[in-house]
């Protein structure tokens, strides 16, 4: 039997085992135009981030990369000149340079992003330890209430609103901060800080911030720390790249006074040139030779001899990579400074500082009787010591003084406030500025005068009972009563006698002239005690006096001493009188001229020049304190010879019997006596003054200065000292002894260091 075959059925994959339908893969072309699409994007973007970028950086950015780039390559420094020296005759250093570290503020290179800025600021404030100042920012003062909130601060400060305003707006039209008070303690910073918060343009800032806000963008360094120690500056320069818009160097020089406060007004001290003197000297010119950050003298040697102390500046071109650091330097292109020259004083360092204790003791001893009397304090005077042979001055001292090192680190605000509410005045150089009546020191003068002219001579004499009265036109019986010192008067005196004993009586004679008043019907005269008799004036009158005190002796003028700051004086005359106070000159403003008071007003120097020509027998010698100027190689480049400015229009006679009656001062008159340092082995002669002004009570005045001049040896005077105690008193009984004790240690008979007998 057949079988059948088994069927067979479809061989199907499983389900999940069903392939997709395959694509066809992209041709070449396809592949291509892919490709470039995403790459052309990509360029894209990325040339449009590149234009981004450098659209902030042409813009936004421009002030910063554009300094930047500029030191990227090459860059001018500064080649500092240093300041010359000052010495004194003998060669002892007063004022030198020391050569410091500095750090620099370049507000352009800060960075842009707060707090990189903030990492740079903290660091620094925190190294250098800056101080907060408070300021204020002129721009956001609302308009129309400047002046209320200036007044408002005021009342804070406690200082008088105008007196903020005034400096606030006085201030150059672009600044824009303006420091009110610096150096800020912390505590007082953190009240003033909350103070602020409610007055609009007032703010408390760190320095940092001050100086990179208000020279924002700018590219001139400005200076942040001066005289740091060597291991910080080396600290923070190490690594620029951290510290943008920092630059440390080493090429300032600071001024150093190793003399001491003795010295100050003397030499002055230098402070930052201010942007007017800047512009003055020519601002941003090749020919200034300034540059904005230099220091420059303020007052003394300093200011006066500023030209040839100065030197000049040279400067080098380096090359500096991306980081600011310096990589070469075109040699060739180099130019060296020129160091300023030394200034030799004329003054004698030791007997400065000896005639400086000299002065302080008179002071002391003046002040003290004062006080026992219940009189204001005493505190301030002078004391110059002179050779009237040349002019020399060999000592300056003016009491009280000051700090002069202080000045060149810088003040605070109330370190400077504090000196400006001295009542003594510690800022002011009495010597060359003060102006005072001479007093009886004046008679010498007025002695000469009146034997020059004929209105006196040796033989003349006037009766001193103490005083005299002088009537006026219309009352015969009254007018003016003018006392002598003594009030037992001083009986029939001449010329030699009326200048040793001071006589004032004398004096009215010499001064008062025999003119007959406006109004009147007879000559001015004047009445004696118990005598009835009338008594003619028959002296120079105000116009000669004037002649000779202005032409002959220099007064009304400055003398032209290296020194600045000089006063003029005052020499009154009708004139002056009626333009300044509106009265009408008498013969009671002639009177008081005559015997150095009333309008009278000289400086001490004045006074002191005059004297030493009576002393050295008619030369009048321009006062001189610089003796040369020397080179960086120790060679004279000038020598400041003696200068006779004039000769004395008066007889060689006349100024004998002048000296005789200043002699007679020492050994018969009020300054006998007085000298028991010296020795009476060394002749003297001198003069007494006692300077009342102020309040008057029955004809005396409350205060006066105490004067007193001298000269040695009589026969050939080799030194003239002068001693003014303001306020001091009697002149023989406290400016004397300061004198006596100067003559002594010129002399070697005491130590000048120790004030003991030799």
């Amino acid at each position: 039997m057949r079988t059948r075959p088994a069927r067979r059925g479809l061989d199907l994959p499983a389900p999940k085992s069903i392939a997709p339908p395959e694509e066809p893969e992209p041709t070449r072309d396809e592949r291509m135009t892919r490709r470039v699409f995403l790459l052309r994007g990509a360029m894209v973007l990325g040339f449009g981030a590149v234009l981004a970028k450098l659209g902030i950086m042409q813009l936004r950015e421009r002030p910063r990369y554009q300094a930047a780039a500029q030191g990227s390559m090459v860059r001018f420094e500064p080649l500092r000149a240093p300041r010359g020296l000052i010495v004194d005759r003998n060669g002892t250093v007063l004022a030198r340079n020391r050569r410091s570290w500095t750090v620099w503020l370049v507000p352009a290179e800060l960075p842009d992003d707060e707090a990189t800025y903030r990492q740079v600021r903290d660091q620094i404030v925190a190294a250098l330890g800056l101080d907060d100042v408070l300021v204020v920012h002129r721009p956001a003062l609302p308009p129309g209430e400047e002046r209320a909130v200036l007044d408002a601060l005021g009342t804070v400060l406690g200082v008088p609103g105008a007196d903020l305003a005034g400096l606030v707006f006085s201030a150059p039209k672009d600044r824009k901060y303006v420091i009110v008070r610096d150096k800020l303690r912390p505590e007082e910073a953190a009240a003033l800080r909350q103070e602020a918060k409610r007055l609009p343009g007032v703010h408390v800032l760190n320095r940092f911030d001050y100086l990179a806000q208000s020279a924002a963008g700018s590219a001139v360094p400005v200076v942040l720390a001066d005289d740091i120690p060597r291991e910080l500056a080396l600290t923070l320069a190490a690594n620029p790249a951290a510290l943008p818009g920092i630059h440390v160097s080493d090429d300032k020089l600071v001024r150093e006074y190793p003399a001491g406060p003795e010295f100050a007004h003397i030499l002055g001290y230098v402070g930052p040139i201010t942007k007017e003197e800047y512009d003055a000297a020519g601002g941003d010119s090749p020919a200034n030779p300034y540059r904005p950050d230099d220091r420059v003298g303020r007052g003394g040697v300093e200011q006066a001899m500023e030209p040839a102390l100065r030197g000049q500046h040279g400067g080098r071109w380096v090359q500096v990579d991306a980081r600011n650091v310096i990589v070469g330097e075109l040699v060739e292109r180099r130019r060296e400074p020129v160091p300023g020259l030394t200034v030799v004083l004329t003054i004698d360092s030791t007997l400065q500082k000896a005639v400086t204790a000299a002065l302080a003791e008179g002071i002391r001893a003046a002040d003290r009787a004062a006080r026992e009397k219940g009189r204001d304090p005493v505190g301030s005077g002078v004391a110059i010591v002179l050779d009237p042979r040349s002019g020399e001055v060999l000592a300056l001292v003016s009491l009280p003084t000051y700090d002069n090192q202080k000045f060149v680190h810088g003040l605070s605000q109330a370190e400077y406030q504090a000196l400006l509410d001295d009542p003594f005045h510690p800022l002011v150089n009495y010597a060359i500025s003060g102006e005072f009546p001479p007093g009886s020191t004046v008679k010498p003068l007025l002695a000469c005068a009146g034997l020059q002219e004929g209105v006196i001579t040796l033989a003349s004499t006037f009766t001193c009972r103490g005083a005299i009265r002088v009537p006026t036109v219309w009352d015969e019986a009254g007018g003016n009563t003018y006392v002598c010192w003594l009030a037992s008067g001083h009986g029939e005196v001449d010329v030699l006698d009326g200048i040793a004993q001071s006589c004032n009586v004398f004096f009215y004679n010499v001064g008062a002239p025999g003119q007959t008043p406006e109004g009147g019907s007879e000559p001015l005269h004047y009445y004696i005690p118990g005598d009835p008799a009338k008594h003619y004036f028959v002296g120079l009158g105000i116009e000669r006096i004037e002649q000779y005190l202005r032409q002959v002796f220099g007064f009304g003028q400055p003398t032209g001493i290296e020194l600045a700051g000089e006063a003029d004086g005052l020499v009154p005359n009708p004139r002056w009188l009626f333009q300044t106070l509106r009265e009408y000159w008498s013969v009671g403003d002639t009177i008081n001229v005559s015997i150095g008071q009333g309008h009278l007003a000289c400086t001490p120097l004045q006074l002191a020049c005059a004297l030493a020509a009576i002393a050295n027998g008619g030369t009048y010698y321009r006062p001189r304190i610089v003796r040369e100027l020397r080179d960086a190689s120790g060679q004279v480049v000038r020598r400041f010879e003696p200068e006779a400015a004039r000769q004395l229009a008066i007889a060689p006679e006349h100024l004998e019997t002048v000296r005789r009656g200043m002699r007679r001062t020492v050994t018969d008159g009020t300054a006998k006596g007085k000298f028991v340092l010296t020795g009476d082995d060394i002749p003297i002669a001198g003069k007494t003054g006692t300077a009342e002004y102020g309040e008057a009570e029955n004809g005396r005045y409350k205060k006066a200065h105490a004067w007193f001049t001298a000269f040695a040896p009589y026969d050939d005077p080799a030194v003239l000292v002068l001693v003014l105690i303001r306020d001091g008193g009697e002149g023989a009984t406290f400016a004397v002894p300061v004198a006596d004790r100067i003559l002594a240690t010129y002399f070697g008979r005491i130590s000048p260091e120790t004030g003991a007998r030799g």
